[in-house]
C-alpha cells in the first residue's frame, strides 16, 4: 500500500507541474476577483480509518490522494482512488441446499472487489471565512476486478441433535468467479471546507457516481452454475462520504 501511495504522490506532483504551466491556457489572472496565497492543495482521505476501527463487516472503503489547484473561485483537481471491502467476512452468506435426519448440506458464498481510478475535474467554490461550500464534478478512468466464490459444507447432527460442522473435512465443492472491467463514468460531488488554520483544512464531501463497467475478461469454475456470464453494465452509486484532510501550499 505505501508503493501505491509513492506512485498516487507522484502523478500528482506531475500535475501540480502541468497545471502550473498551462495557467494562461485555463484562466486569465487579470480578471480574477479573489486568488488564495496558497493556491495548491494536497489531501489524503481519512474515512478508512473510521471504517476499518469502527465500520461494521463487508463495508466498502475508499482510499485517495487529491491535488487541486485554485484558479479564483473554482478549483481544478486531479485524484486516484482505490476501493474495496473493510473488515471483510469469509462466507458470511449461505442456504440450504439438502437434508436429512443427520445432516444438512449449506452452500456458502462470498464476495469482493477491488477498484482503482483516476478522476480529472474542477469544483465550484461558494462562501468564505472560517467555512465555505463546494461543488463539482469529475471524469472517472479506472480498472475493476470482481470476485466471487462459493463452497458446500455438510453439517453433521450431533449427540444432542446440534447440527455442527467437521472442521476435518474439506468442503464438498468449491466454486469461484473473477472478472475484470475497464471503468469509465462521471461524478458530481457536494462538499464542504472547514479551514483549520491557514495551511490545513478539513473537506467533508459527497460523491455520488455514475459508472459503465465494460468487460474485458473472466476466469470461471462453476459446476453448479452459480455465475451469469460476463457482460457490460451500469451501476450508479449514491457515493462515498470522505472525510478529507488537506495540505495547502
Amino acid at each position: 500500500m505505501f508503493f501505491k501511495y509513492i506512485t498516487v504522490l507522484g502523478l500528482c506532483l506531475f500535475y501540480l507541474k502541468a497545471t502550473n504551466a498551462q495557467d494562461s491556457l485555463f484562466f486569465d489572472e487579470s480578471d480574477s476577483v479573489f486568488f488564495e496565497d496558497r493556491r495548491n492543495y494536497l489531501g489524503v482521505n481519512l474515512s478508512p480509518l473510521f471504517t476499518s476501527s469502527f465500520g461494521r463487516e463487508n463495508q466498502n472503503a475508499k482510499m485517495s490522494i487529491v491535488y487541486k489547484r485554485n484558479k479564483g473561485y473554482r478549483n481544478t483537481r486531479f485524484s486516484a482512488n482505490y476501493m474495496t471491502l473493510a473488515n471483510k467476512t469469509s462466507f458470511y452468506a449461505f442456504r440450504t441446499i439438502g437434508s436429512s435426519d443427520s445432516s444438512i448440506t449449506n452452500r456458502y458464498y462470498e464476495s469482493d472487489y477491488k477498484t482503482g481510478d483516476i478522476r480529472i475535474g474542477f469544483e465550484e467554490i461558494k462562501g468564505g471565512g472560517a467555512g465555505r461550500f463546494h461543488i463539482g464534478a469529475d471524469i472517472i478512468l479506472g480498472y475493476a476486478q470482481f470476485y466471487s466464490e462459493y463452497r458446500q459444507n455438510e453439517l453433521l447432527v450431533d449427540s444432542i441433535g446440534v447440527y455442527r460442522l467437521d472442521n476435518d473435512v474439506e468442503p464438498i465443492y468449491t466454486g469461484s468467479h473473477s472478472s475484470d472491467y475497464f471503468i469509465t463514468g462521471i461524478d458530481v460531488s457536494f462538499g464542504f471546507d472547514w479551514f483549520l488554520d491557514d495551511v490545513f483544512m478539513i473537506t467533508l464531501q459527497l460523491t455520488p457516481q455514475f459508472n459503465y463497467y465494460l468487460a474485458i475478461s473472466e476466469k470461471l469454475a462453476d459446476q453448479y452454475k452459480q455465475y451469469n456470464p460476463i457482460e457490460n453494465f451500469v451501476d450508479f452509486d449514491l457515493g462515498y462520504f470522505d472525510v478529507m484532510l488537506v495540505y495547502k501550499f
